[in-house]
């Protein structure tokens, strides 16, 4: 016994429900279809008469709205296969692969229509037959439809001898019962289309100026393609690129956003495919370090999603998107060469972006060292730059080991960069692999103490009692205190958080400088300030001794209400021009050693 076979039961209503909240954005995409329709069947008779007219109209009468196109038109049996059957398409060749000069390869076309009307009537006529006949196919959204041929007085008057009416019927109210809502529509997804397209009014004979075959932005001028992005992105681009990637079909033009974007803002950009309008806010279509380019392109290869609102992400799209990259890449290397003053301004908003892509390319590195300065001790330099004239490359990997040493090693000319900011280490790291004889490395805390210079024991000995009187003073908040002799002057006081290491460099300075007799003593000194030393991970003050206000200092030990007072807060400045964190002990030193000192200097 056989099992009978059946077929599904379409309930026309709820696809179209479906289709129309779930897949589409909203109703009045059907515009896009009727004119992506139009469009394809105007292809169509292109191609066996290629002098045949490419009109749209768009005529709006009380209750009705006609759309009438002079394509290929349709003979009964395509109205019967074509029109009602969801998902049978004309646009297919010899192979039964969809045709690329074709747009409609997703959605469902006509029947989009029942979004705003519950009968769909279409009249053709074939431009395959001479003398054609008049049909009419009638669909109703309950699922129904009929095809016949058409009585000669039924057809409108304005359909041409070979072309399609479609005439839908609109419900009370609707917003697109006028001419300016429609153009604007019409305009919006169609308006770089190779078509005459008109709005009338059925009432009055109005007919609206021609509404498609405006020039795209990629067929402009500089100076209108940048009027262009300001009406149409709201912004004045810092500059603009043609694009194109042959193997998508793909131009366009590339607008660099003058600031007012943050690394890893995502940006819209508008894509038309075979120039219908597929959307003004498409992300997937450059890789995420070139936030600060906006694009505008139209392809005839890449594929849409099914809602044709977004692009199919597919191996192709993949392909462009590098393609793309690379395209702003020598934009980049273009423009530091021949317009540095137009760079600096990119450099300037967009640094982040710029060093983020740099860290995984390599030519953008390099045009990163040769073009745009860091921050180092000795003032802004590239990084060429301080190769060149130091031979070798120091960083501090955060802002506070920097700001604690930059008065140091400014005044002594050690040129050390700040890769305190955003992606700098990751980036010096990279240039330390790219250029070993560069000798790039984080800075060693031993580079900046070998500036410090020691005392002689006459100078030590004197600004004992002082090292003493410091170490009282700043009982309770981990530290060592030393006094060494560096510059700037100008500088009492220098704080160094790992007392560790600087501990060790300094007992082997003086070790190495002293001779004869003081060798013994500097031996003594040396097993005495072990047996105290900070335990690993303590700061140190190291005092100035090049500092005048230091021997003042020195001087007025027997005050010691007053020398606790600087001490405290020669302590609290340098932490605060360090960065970094203090205790609640120095917090409140931070706002007492002023008040008493003021208050001393008052009294006398």
């Amino acid at each position: 016994m056989t099992t009978p076979v059946h077929n599904f039961q379409v309930d026309l209503a709820g696809i179209v429900e479906l289709l129309s909240t779930n897949l589409y954005s909203g109703p009045t995409v059907f515009v896009r279809e009727l004119l992506q329709n139009g469009l394809d069947a105007i292809t169509a008779r292109q191609d066996i008469d290629p002098d045949c007219p490419t009109r749209m109209r768009f005529i709006l009468g009380e209750t009705t709205l006609t759309i009438i196109d002079t394509g290929i038109g349709l003979t009964l049996e395509d109205a019967e296969q074509l029109l009602s059957t969801i998902g049978a398409s004309s646009k297919k060749d010899e192979w039964g692969m969809a045709r690329q000069d074709f747009l409609g390869q997703f959605g469902i076309g006509l029947l989009s229509c029942f979004m705003v009307s519950s009968t769909i009537e279409v009249y053709s006529r074939s431009a395959r037959t001479p003398n054609p006949d008049t049909i009419v196919w009638s669909g109703h959204a309950g699922g129904t439809w009929s095809v016949r041929q058409a009585a000669a007085d039924t057809a409108p008057t304005q359909l041409p001898e070979a072309g399609t009416a479609v005439v839908l019927t609109l419900r009370p109210g609707d917003r697109l019962n006028t001419i300016g809502v429609l153009g604007r529509l019409i305009e919006h997804y169609g308006r770089y289309l190779p078509l005459d397209v008109t709005v009338e009014r059925a009432s009055d004979s109005f007919t609206s100026s021609q509404l498609c075959r405006q020039p795209a932005p990629f067929e402009m001028r500089s100076r209108e393609r940048d009027a262009w992005c300001a009406s149409n992105f709201g912004f004045n681009p810092l500059d603009s690129f043609t694009v194109d990637v042959p193997a998508a079909g793909l131009v366009g033009v590339a607008y660099i956003v003058d600031g007012g974007v943050a690394p890893g803002s995502i940006q819209n950009h508008r894509v038309y495919l075979r120039r219908m309008l597929l959307g003004d806010n498409i992300t997937n279509l450059l890789p995420p370090w070139a936030y600060f380019v906006r694009l505008v392109i139209d392809s005839d290869q890449l594929k849409p999603t099914a809602s044709r609102e977004q692009l199919f992400d597919d191996e192709l799209l993949a392909d462009t998107r590098e393609a793309l990259g690379a395209q702003i890449r020598d934009w980049l290397n273009t423009l530091a060469d021949s317009n540095p003053e137009k760079f600096s301004r990119f450099a300037a908003a967009h640094i982040q972006g710029l060093k983020s892509l740099a860290i995984a390319d390599r030519d953008t590195r390099d045009l990163i060292a040769r073009t745009v300065p860091f921050s180092t001790t000795v003032g802004s330099k590239t990084l060429d730059a301080i190769i060149e004239e130091y031979g070798a490359v120091r960083y501090c990997p955060n802002d506070t080991q920097f700001r604690t040493i930059e008065p140091v090693a400014a005044a002594n000319g050690l040129c050390i960069i700040n890769a305190g900011y955003a992606f700098d280490e990751q980036l010096l790291g990279q240039y330390a692999l790219d250029r070993p004889q560069a000798r790039i490395s984080a800075l060693d805390i031993e580079e900046i103490i070998g500036v410090l210079d020691p005392l002689d024991i006459a100078d030590e000995a004197a600004l004992l009692p002082l090292k003493a009187l410091a170490e009282r003073a700043l009982a309770g908040q981990n530290i060592t205190v030393e006094i060494r002799s560096f510059e700037p002057t100008t500088l009492p006081v220098l704080f160094l958080p790992d007392a560790d290491i600087a501990g060790r460099v300094i007992s082997t300075q003086s070790k190495d400088t002293a001779s004869g007799p003081f060798a013994g003593l500097v031996d003594a000194m040396d097993k005495a300030r072990s047996a105290t030393s900070a335990s690993r991970g303590r700061g140190m003050l190291v005092f100035n001794a090049h500092a005048t206000i230091v021997y003042e200092l020195a001087g007025k030990i027997s005050d010691e209400e007053i020398v606790f007072s600087a001490i405290r807060g020669f302590y609290v400045q340098a932490l605060l021009a360090g960065r970094h964190p203090m205790n609640a002990q120095a917090r409140s030193w931070s706002t007492s050693v002023f008040s008493t000192l003021i208050a001393r200097c008052l009294s006398t």
